[in-house]
């Protein structure tokens, strides 16, 4: 009676290794693209649900609600309105603004966002702090949109935009060019 060893050959087990190899080579760098994206997108859902809740609390209170970068998740890190880009990948606050000084008073704080992945970075063209006045309509308002640009180390081909527009309503760019740092949509 012959007995048969049960297990993998060598072969076997070389192929199978193989083929697994070729499946991780595969599929890492794509993984790799969808953790940055899943960031960027959580990061535009973050920021977008803020720019609604001020403006809502505006029209709500009927007074001034502002939103302010900070970099201790309790104090703006700054109060202009019209300087160039601001980084605000540390969070942002929103407060209730009625003795218009553009800083968090105690009783003034709505909401504190600062839970920003580490690896996310957000830009505003604006400066430190916008401003909804009790209409709903942005403080100091161009004609032009102000942007917020969000972007991810982890994939520099990747990238999303902001629009606030001078009404106070948000605009999405589906179509942003992160190499070129413009949007092809024609909104």
């Amino acid at each position: 009676m012959l007995f048969r060893e049960k297990g993998f050959t060598l072969i076997e087990l070389m192929i199978t290794i193989a083929l697994l190899a070729v499946l991780l080579f595969i599929a890492v760098p794509n993984f790799s693209g969808f953790v940055a994206s899943s960031r960027l997108a959580a990061s535009k859902e973050l920021l977008i649900s803020s720019i609604s809740l001020a403006r809502s609390e505006a029209i709500k209170r009927g007074d001034r609600v502002a939103v302010c970068r900070t970099t201790d998740g309790a104090t703006c890190a700054g109060t202009s309105q019209t300087a160039g880009n601001a980084d605000w990948s540390e969070g942002w606050l929103v407060f209730l603004d009625a003795d218009d000084d553009q800083t968090v008073d105690a009783d003034e704080l709505i909401k504190v966002y600062a839970d920003i992945a580490d690896s996310v970075s957000v830009q505003y063209t604006r400066g430190d702090v916008f401003v909804y006045e009790g209409i709903g309509l942005l403080d100091l308002a161009t004609t032009d949109d102000e942007t917020f640009t969000i972007s991810d180390s982890g994939d520099a081909d990747i990238g999303m935009a902001i629009f606030l527009r001078p009404t106070g309503r948000i605009r999405m760019c589906q179509e942003w060019q992160a190499s070129t740092a413009a949007c092809a949509d024609n909104n």
